[in-house]
């Protein structure tokens, strides 16, 4: 049997999902340690020939994920791997003419699905493949970490603190939950007298994530170098809450009591104000973004700043230029990509160099340096649960760029 059949063979044994360990090694080691290119070129014009026989074929992401985590693995020299590996599914696009270098990390793009979604959606475009090995001071992913800070000023490490009640404040008892949940529960008969507004601020570092449920039952998803500043208990006619970097809303709804968002812009004390009654949304907010982002889920929300005003349907997103404060309408958002970094992944969907490196700086708590101006634009997301080396490994996948670990830095370079 020839090299092409048994390519033939085992590719055909791994997209019936009836292919052995053994055979999906054999698989991965015939790309690994293929030097010519021959097996890539084989490879995708087998890929190619299959869908385009059945283009409707049913595709399951998890039986993938763990085929391509295995190969991952193989990937990782001298490491220990039990089970599947969060898995970083990427589709990579590029403009000119490029070529297949082999590697391990060939069948993690091909295997993973990334390559099933580029055949299917653009012309045959192979990318330029780079390999690096997880270095031995890679950088961890992020995690539920944050600092909540009291009215008085205390500050209270959350993620360092027992799990259960925190404390009472008020009428309102604060607790914090595995997983990085932090609930204020307003309680009937505690003390019915209405208290003078206090303010708490849930802050999270570089490097950190938190979940919180106001005293109204709204629920919010804090991103990581984020701040919210809330009151332990709404009272009046509105509530009002106050944000920095970026956050997702579940507005519980009160008609009598409209929520408020105010986000400062930095610029000449302009401020950005959302307003809903109950509704599902995302604002993105960072003093590094040139652009204050909200996009509506579900609901109705009226965004307003320095005079203009737009109100949003779902899907649709309203953009403020921090720099001229123009504030424009924006009639059809993808709201996948919006809230991908809820949803645990990094999104690179047309992100620049630059915009995916400060995502990255946020999530993995890491500095960039540029060795020299680099050009390179992304598609696609990553999971967030990835350590940094692997995200870098799929960027590099577009020929444009390079990237090296030194300690806590990034040092990117053309």
């Amino acid at each position: 049997m020839s090299i092409q059949d048994r390519l033939t063979y085992l590719l055909g044994r791994a997209l019936n999902q009836s292919a052995t360990d053994a055979e999906l090694t054999e698989l991965s080691d015939l790309i690994g340690n293929d030097q010519t290119g021959d097996i890539a070129r084989q490879l995708e014009d087998l890929l190619q020939e299959r869908l385009s026989a059945d283009p409707a074929e049913d595709y399951d992401t998890a039986y993938w994920d763990d085929v391509a985590g295995r190969i991952l693995a193989s990937d990782r020299p001298e490491t220990a791997v039990e089970g599947p590996l969060p898995v970083p599914v990427i589709s990579l696009r590029r403009q000119s003419r490029m070529r297949w270098i082999p590697a391990a990390a060939a069948a993690l793009l091909l295997l993973s699905g990334a390559l099933y979604w580029l055949l299917r959606t653009a012309p045959r475009q192979p990318a330029v493949i780079t390999i690096i090995h997880t270095p031995d001071n890679d950088i961890a992913p992020g995690g539920n970490k944050a600092v909540l800070t009291l009215a008085d000023g205390t500050q209270v490490p959350l993620d360092s603190v027992a799990k259960g009640t925190l404390m009472q404040q008020g009428n309102t008892k604060i607790t914090q939950s595995a997983g990085g949940q932090l609930t204020y529960t307003a309680q009937k008969g505690y003390n019915e007298t209405p208290a003078a507004l206090q303010y708490n601020t849930l802050r999270t570092p570089r490097g950190g994530q938190f979940q919180l449920t106001l005293p109204d039952g709204t629920k919010v998803w804090l991103n990581a170098a984020s701040s919210l500043k809330y009151p332990v208990a709404f009272n009046g006619r509105t509530r009002q809450v106050e944000l920095t970097g970026e956050a997702y809303f579940d507005v519980a709804r009160n008609a009598d009591m409209p929520f408020r968002v105010t986000v400062r812009t930095g610029q000449n004390r302009d401020s950005l104000d959302v307003a809903v009654l109950g509704t599902q949304f995302n604002i993105m907010a960072y003093e590094d973004e040139a652009l204050v982002k909200t996009t509506l889920l579900e609901g109705a929300v009226k965004v307003s700043s320095g005079g203009s005003n737009q109100q949003l349907a779902p899907g649709q997103g309203a953009h403020l230029d921090k720099q001229y404060n123009m504030l424009t309408l924006q009639p059809h958002v993808n709201t996948e990509e919006a809230v991908a970094w809820k949803n645990g992944y990094i999104q690179l969907e047309g992100n620049d160099i630059a915009s995916a490196m400060r995502q990255l700086v946020r999530w993995y708590n890491m500095d960039v340096v540029y060795t020299t101006p680099v050009h390179a634009h992304f598609r696609g997301i990553i999971p967030r649960s990835v350590p940094v080396s692997q995200v870098l490994k799929m960027m590099e996948m577009t020929g444009e760029v390079h990237f090296e670990i030194r300690g806590k830095q990034i040092i990117v370079s053309p």
